[in-house]
């Protein structure tokens, strides 16, 4: 049964391949009725067309439906009915062909009530497969991306307690950001995830600044926002956020014309900044993320704090989480040159 199932039309049907099929099931009725015509003595004009009208209307749509029930109709009436082979109905001839007519509607409605619900369940179907295509390949992400972050966390801790204080922070932001995207319907607006990326931090600390409609595309929001995190925790450790008086300016504006949105990050009020001795996690994302999705981004250790510059387009890439997945993978590879 079930491979019967799937011959049935969905969606747009072929109207040339519906009157076919109302022509052969049309024909395959009136063979049959000849066929045991000598052993009926009156009656049974329409039996036979009624399973070729469930065909036709199941197989060949609504209108292939209604044309076996006309078509057939009248050439069982003009055949079998007396008199025969006359265009000349009685009253009970046409009582007879318009009752037909009434059981053959009756059954076009049904069939069409089956095709609007197997248009729909196709509709669901693929859309299902759709939805199950895209988890797949965000779970993967995802998990690429977990993978990284406690690789690179273990490869740059000093021991146990602080690669596990130092993962529990960047998983927690990571949380953050995908309950972020989860609750955005489309895109996230630059004030809301730098907000949320900030959470763990004292927020009079910091000076937030630009228009709220800037927004960041969904796929380039995940790397952004374990920028930010990363920016902050190192600030908190050696930076200006380490002191009571040292503030953290972000400002962020958009390029009407362009779309291009330029987001600063500048500490101030804090210790002698050093240039680091090794390349970071948030230095590594900087370089292989925002590279690979198309954006400009940098870290200057300037004498009175650290400055980020992130610039990039609102347009985004579409279609999949490339940009954090595969830039956390290049974030764990070993590197030589310090930003």
């Amino acid at each position: 049964m079930r491979w019967l199932i799937n011959y049935l039309p969905v969606y747009r049907r072929p109207f040339w391949r519906g009157q076919l099929i109302a022509l052969i099931t049309v024909c395959v009725s009136l063979l049959i009725r000849a066929a045991v015509d000598p052993l009926i003595e009156r009656g049974l004009y329409f039996n036979f067309l009624f399973p070729s009208i469930l065909i036709a209307g199941l197989f060949g749509g609504i209108w292939s439906g209604v044309t076996t029930a006309l078509l057939g109709g009248l050439l069982s009436a003009y055949i079998w009915i007396p008199p025969k082979l006359e265009i000349a109905f009685t009253g009970e001839g046409i009582f007879r062909l318009i009752t037909f007519w009434a059981l053959a509607a009756m059954m076009i409605v049904v069939t069409s009530f089956v095709h609007i619900v197997m248009d729909r369940l196709a509709t669901a179907e693929a859309r299902a497969k759709t939805v199950a295509s895209e988890m797949k390949h965000r779970v993967q992400n995802n998990l690429t991306l977990v993978q990284a972050i406690v690789r690179q966390t273990f490869q740059n801790s000093d021991n146990l307690a602080q690669a596990q204080k130092l993962l529990t922070a960047r998983l927690a932001a990571l949380t953050r950001a995908h309950e972020l995207i989860e609750l955005a319907d489309k895109d996230i607006s630059v004030e809301k995830l730098v907000g949320r990326a900030l959470e763990p931090f004292d927020a009079s600390q910091f000076t937030l600044s630009g228009p709220s409609s800037v927004i960041v595309p969904q796929d380039f929001a995940l790397s952004l926002m374990l920028l930010i995190h990363e920016l902050a925790t190192n600030a908190a450790k050696y930076g200006a956020l380490s002191l009571p008086a040292g503030r953290v300016e972000i400002n962020w504006s958009e390029e009407p014309t362009s779309g291009r949105v330029a987001l600063n990050w500048k500490e101030r009020s804090g210790p002698p900044v050093v240039q680091p001795s090794r390349v970071g996690f948030g230095s590594r994302l900087l370089r292989a993320a925002f590279a690979s999705e198309g954006a400009d981004a940098s870290i200057t250790y300037e004498p009175d704090g650290v400055r980020c510059t992130v610039a990039f387009s609102t347009g985004g890439q579409t279609g999949n989480d490339k940009p954090a997945a595969e830039s956390a993978k290049q974030a764990t590879a070993p590197a030589s040159a310090t930003v």
